[in-house]
């Protein structure tokens, strides 16, 4: 089933990923992006806008059957990017009608992932502002009425597209590696698949 998809942080290397597998599954793609310029495709269509703003999404989500929304944070980003994006997001959908959403989030955030060993205990230490940025956003999506499902990346790579990942439902004490090729296909499979409603999902390598 083809779609028309609005895809937040497009222009992010997981973005451009969902973009090009989307394009070849035959999805019509909308592309969100602050700079159109970082982008470099001419075979989807292209909103500008901040995704923190309720009236540039609202414009986007215009005939949109689904989000993907592959934002993240680096260190020395907005704080609360994904929280204020998230809330924006969500008003938007309301207001346009728009059910379905997945949302890409870190590995380290997932309520499943355990940290017993002293370097997952570091990094979820080091990434404690990013962590608490995307809980909080989450916390808004689990409130909300729409379709939504979170999907947590394990730590990515430049590797191609395999297919040969595994979804985890339960708890998960290895960081793992995946490509961003194949967490893309990940986050495109999960758009139609009706068990990930309302449902976090660990991506990870076999």
């Amino acid at each position: 089933m083809t779609m028309n998809i609005l895809i937040l942080g497009a222009s992010g290397k997981t973005g451009r990923e969902v973009v090009a597998q989307a394009v070849a599954a035959g999805h019509t793609v909308t592309a969100f992006v602050r700079d159109p310029a970082k982008l470099e495709r001419d075979d989807v269509a292209v909103a500008v806008g901040d995704a923190r703003s309720v009236d540039d999404l609202r414009t986007a989500l215009r005939s949109q059957d689904a989000v993907i929304s592959t934002l993240g944070t680096n260190r020395g980003d907005d704080k609360k990017l994904i929280e204020s994006s998230t809330e924006a997001l969500l008003e938007a959908m309301r207001t346009t009608g728009v059910r379905r959403l997945v949302m890409l989030s870190t590995f380290v955030a997932s309520p499943a992932f355990e940290a017993r060993s002293l370097l997952t205990k570091i990094v979820r230490l080091g990434m404690r502002g990013i962590v608490g940025d995307k809980a909080a956003g989450e916390r808004l999506l689990k409130r909300s009425d729409v379709d939504w499902t979170i999907v947590y990346g394990a730590l990515l790579n430049d590797g191609p597209r395999t297919g040969d990942y595994r979804v985890v439902d339960g708890p998960v004490t290895s960081m793992g590696s995946i490509s961003r090729a194949d967490l893309a296909d990940a986050l495109l499979s999960t758009l139609t698949d009706a068990t990930s409603v309302r449902q976090g999902r660990v991506v990870t390598s076999r």
